[in-house]
C-alpha cells in the first residue's frame, strides 16, 4: 500500500475545539443519564458481579487481579479479562453500590462518543474526502458524533451495567480506528509506527473486552478502500482486493484460534441443540431483526425499546411474510453502498460498516436472537451520511436569498433533534430504575415471552414476600416463549418448586413439581438433588436413595452429592455408613463447615462423643453462625454426662448473645431439620438457669456499685 502524506500536526485552535468537544459531550452526556446513577443490578449483572465471587476482590495486588481477570474455569481459552478487571477493580471500590459502576459506564460512553468525533473529523483528511465539504467538517464531526451519543438505542449498552463489555469493545474500536487515520495521514514515520503501535494496542483491548471487536481489521479494510485507495485504477483495484481477502483469511483464522479452537463448524452447529430455531431458522430471521435494528436506530421512541422482544422465527422465505422482503432490503442497501463507494464515501462506508459489525452476532452463532446492545457498535457512522446531507441543506438554503428562513428552520431543527433524542434517552433510563419497572416494561411489550414475567417473580414479588403473585407469573411463563428448549418451563417450575418446599413448605407439592422437571430434563443434576432433600423431608428415604445414587454414579467425587449421601444414610439410622461419605467429602473440601457438622452429628448419633464434639467445636470457630453449633456442643456434653464442660459452653453462649437473640435462635433451631433432633426441651432449661444466674449476678454488682447491700 502506498503511503499517502499528509501534515497532521494540530493548530492551537483546533486543539482548543476539541477539548470543548470533549466538554460538551460530558456535559451532555452527563445530563441525559443523570437519572441512571443509582439503577440497580438487572438480569446478568447478578452473575457476572453480585454472584461472581472471583470479582469480589479485597486487594488491588497483581497476584489477586490476575486470578480475578484469567482464572475462569469452563470458560473459553480467551475471555474478556479487560472488561472483567474493570468490575473487578469496580468492586474493589464500592462492593455492590452501583454508583461506580455507572460512572464507569458513561466515562466509557463520553471517550467513545468523543474518539468517534476525532475519527469522523480526521476522515476529511483523507484523499477520497478532502476538499468535499470545505469548512465543515467540525459541524458534521460534532452533530454525527452527537446524534450517536443520545440515541436512546444506546441505553441498554450504558445503563445496563454488564454491557460495559460491549461498550468497551466499541471504545477500543474507535480509538483503533482513529489510531489508524493518524498513521496513515502522518509524514513522520516515527509517528506512523507509534499510531500504528496504537491500533495494535488498541484492538488487543478490544479483544480483551469482547469478542466483536475481532472486525476492527475488516473496518480498517473499509477505512483503506473508502477513504484512501483510487478504484479507478484497474492495479489499484486488484491489489485491494486480493489484500482485502487477506485480512478476512487473518480474522477468519484468528477467531478459530482465540474463540472456538478446533471444530469451527461443529463449534457452530453445537449450538443449535439446545435452541427451539435451527441454523436456517436464524439465518432466515436475522434479516428481519437487522432491519428492525435500522428503524429503531432512526426512529428511537421509548415504545419501541425493550429489554426483550416478541419475534416471530422465520420458517421459509414468506413465513412470515417480511423475511424476503427484509432479506432485499440489506441486498439493495449493501448493493448500494458498494455502487456508491466513489460518489458518496460516508454513505457507503456508514452502511457497510453498520453490517459488517452485526456478522458475528447477528449471522450464524447460535446466540440470542435480538439485544439492543448490539447496535452500540455498528451504529457509530449510521449519522455521518445524516449530518452531511443535513449541512449541505443548511448551506444550500442559506445561501439562497428567499430561503434563508428554511435554512434557519434545519438548524433550530438540527438542535430540536439533540433535544428530543437527548429527552428520549432520559424518560428511557426511568425504566431501568427499579427490577419491577423495568420488567413490567418487558411484560408489556414482550408478552409473549418468558423471561420478563420470571425475573418480574424472582427479582421483586418473591423479595416483597407476595409468593401467590410470583406463582401466577411463574405458571403463566411456562407456557410462554423461550430461544432455549423447554427454558422457559424448567426455570418456572424450578421456582414454583422452590416456593412450595421453602416458603409454604408443601413438600409433597414441590415433589411433584420435581419429578416433571425430570421427565422434561432426565439429566439436570440440580434438580435431581433437589427432589433427593425434599423426599428426605417427607421420609421417603428409599426413592430419596435412588436420585442420590444416580447422581453419585455420573460425578462420585462431588462434595455436595457427597455429603447428601452421608445425610439419607443418617436418615436410614445408619451412621457409620454416613461417615464413610462425610470423610470421602471432607478431604475433597477440608472447610467445609456443612460437611464439618455432618460428621459432628454421625459421630453423636454413634454416642462418640469426643469426636462429635472436636467436630462441633471446628464448626464453632469456622462458621459465621455461632450459636447452633453451641446448641449441639451443650447437648453433646450433657449426653456424654459432662456437666462441667456443658456449663462452659453456655457460659460461651450467654456472654456473647443477648437473650432475644438466643431465644429466637432456639426458636429456629428447634423448626430445623438436622438429621438429628436437637432436643430443645434438654438445653432449654439449662440455658434459662444460667441466663437467670448471669441476670442475678448482674444484678447484685449494679446494687454494690449503688451502695446497697446485696
Amino acid at each position: 500500500m502506498g503511503k499517502i502524506q499528509f501534515d497532521n500536526h494540530k493548530s492551537e485552535n483546533e486543539t482548543f475545539i476539541n477539548w470543548r468537544v470533549l466538554v460538551l459531550f460530558s456535559i451532555l452526556i452527563l445530563g441525559i443519564y443523570s437519572n441512571t446513577f443509582q439503577a440497580p443490578f438487572h438480569l446478568d449483572d447478578f452473575h457476572n458481579i453480585t454472584q461472581n465471587k472471583r470479582f469480589h476482590i479485597d486487594n488491588l495486588h497483581p497476584s489477586t487481579l490476575y486470578e480475578a481477570v484469567f482464572k475462569n474455569p469452563g470458560k473459553i481459552f480467551f475471555y474478556r479479562p479487560v472488561s472483567n478487571l474493570s468490575i473487578a477493580v469496580n468492586w474493589y471500590f464500592g462492593q455492590s453500590d452501583v454508583l461506580g459502576y455507572h460512572v464507569f459506564n458513561l466515562c466509557v460512553h463520553v471517550l467513545t462518543a468523543y474518539f468517534l468525533f476525532l475519527t469522523i473529523s480526521l476522515l476529511f483528511n483523507t484523499p477520497n474526502i478532502v476538499g468535499r465539504y470545505s469548512d465543515n467538517k467540525y459541524f458534521i464531526s460534532i452533530f454525527a458524533a452527537c446524534l450517536w451519543a443520545v440515541n436512546p438505542i444506546q441505553t441498554q449498552a450504558v445503563t445496563y451495567i454488564v454491557q460495559r463489555m460491549a461498550a468497551m469493545a466499541a471504545m477500543f474500536y474507535i480509538i483503533g480506528i482513529f489510531c489508524y487515520l493518524n498513521a496513515r495521514l502522518s509524514a513522520s514515520k516515527k509517528k506512523c509506527f507509534l499510531w500504528f503501535s496504537g491500533v495494535l494496542i488498541s484492538f488487543i483491548l478490544g479483544l480483551g473486552s469482547k469478542e466483536n471487536a475481532i472486525m476492527l481489521p475488516i473496518s480498517l479494510l473499509l477505512v483503506e478502500i473508502i477513504f484512501f485507495k483510487d478504484l479507478s485504477n484497474p492495479k489499484v483495484r486488484n491489489k485491494t482486493i486480493l489484500f482485502g481477502m487477506g485480512v478476512i483469511l487473518s480474522v477468519f483464522v484468528l477467531g478459530l484460534f482465540l474463540f472456538l479452537g478446533n471444530g469451527f463448524i461443529d463449534s457452530i452447529l453445537r449450538g443449535y441443540d439446545r435452541r427451539t430455531f435451527s441454523f436456517v431458522e436464524r439465518i432466515l430471521t436475522q434479516p428481519r431483526i437487522v432491519t428492525f435494528y435500522l428503524s429503531q436506530i432512526f426512529y428511537p421512541i421509548s415504545d419501541r425499546l425493550s429489554l426483550d422482544h416478541d419475534i416471530v422465527i422465520s420458517t421459509g422465505l414468506f413465513t412470515p411474510w417480511t423475511t424476503l422482503p427484509s432479506l432485499g432490503f440489506i441486498i439493495t442497501l449493501i448493493g448500494i453502498a458498494f455502487w456508491l463507494i466513489r460518489k458518496q464515501p460516508f454513505l457507503s462506508f456508514s452502511i457497510l460498516f453498520f453490517f459488517a459489525n452485526h456478522i458475528i452476532e447477528s449471522s450464524v452463532i447460535a446466540l440470542e436472537l435480538i439485544f439492543e446492545h448490539r447496535n452500540y457498535l455498528p451504529s457509530m457512522f449510521l449519522f455521518l451520511p445524516v449530518a452531511a446531507l443535513l449541512k449541505w441543506c443548511i448551506d444550500y438554503y442559506t445561501e439562497k436569498k428567499r430561503a434563508k428562513v428554511m435554512g434557519g428552520l434545519l438548524v433550530s431543527f438540527s438542535v430540536v433533534l439533540i433535544i428530543l433524542l437527548g429527552f428520549g434517552t432520559y424518560i428511557r433510563n426511568m425504566v431501568w430504575s427499579s427490577e419491577k419497572i423495568l420488567w413490567e416494561d418487558t411484560m408489556t411489550k414482550a408478552p409473549g415471552r418468558a423471561r420478563a414475567y420470571q425475573m418480574l417473580a424472582t427479582r421483586y414479588y418473591a423479595k416483597i414476600d407476595d409468593f401467590d403473585r410470583a406463582l401466577f407469573l411463574f405458571n403463566k411463563a411456562r407456557y410462554l416463549a423461550d430461544n432455549t428448549t423447554n427454558k422457559a418451563e424448567i426455570i418456572s417450575l424450578a421456582n414454583m418448586a422452590n416456593i412450595f418446599e421453602k416458603q409454604y413448605g408443601d413438600y409433597n407439592k414441590a415433589i411433584e413439581l420435581y419429578h416433571q422437571l425430570l421427565e422434561i430434563s432426565p439429566e439436570h443434576q440440580d434438580i435431581r438433588l433437589r427432589l433427593t432433600i425434599a423426599l428426605m423431608k417427607v421420609g421417603n428415604v428409599s426413592e430419596a436413595l435412588i436420585h442420590i445414587d444416580q447422581l453419585l454414579a455420573k460425578d462420585p467425587d462431588s462434595v455436595v452429592f457427597l455429603n447428601t449421601k452421608g445425610l439419607v444414610s443418617l436418615k436410614q439410622a445408619d451412621p457409620e455408613n454416613a461417615l464413610i461419605y462425610f470423610k470421602k467429602a471432607l478431604k475433597k473440601e477440608p472447610l467445609n463447615t456443612d460437611v464439618i457438622f455432618n460428621l459432628g452429628v454421625a459421630n453423636f448419633m454413634l454416642r462418640q462423643y469426643s469426636p462429635a464434639e472436636h467436630y462441633f467445636k471446628r464448626v464453632y470457630s469456622q462458621s459465621e453462625v455461632k450459636m447452633t453449633p453451641l446448641f449441639f456442643l451443650i447437648e453433646n456434653s450433657i449426653r456424654a454426662g459432662n456437666f462441667k464442660k456443658a456449663d462452659e459452653y453456655m457460659d460461651e453462649l450467654v456472654s456473647n448473645f443477648t437473650i432475644s437473640e438466643i431465644q429466637d435462635s432456639l426458636q429456629k433451631a428447634a423448626k430445623r431439620d438436622y438429621q438429628w433432633s436437637l432436643s430443645i426441651h434438654k438445653i432449654t432449661p439449662l440455658i434459662t438457669q444460667k441466663i437467670d444466674e448471669v441476670s442475678d449476678s448482674i444484678l447484685n454488682v449494679e446494687m454494690t456499685d449503688d451502695g446497697q447491700k446485696n
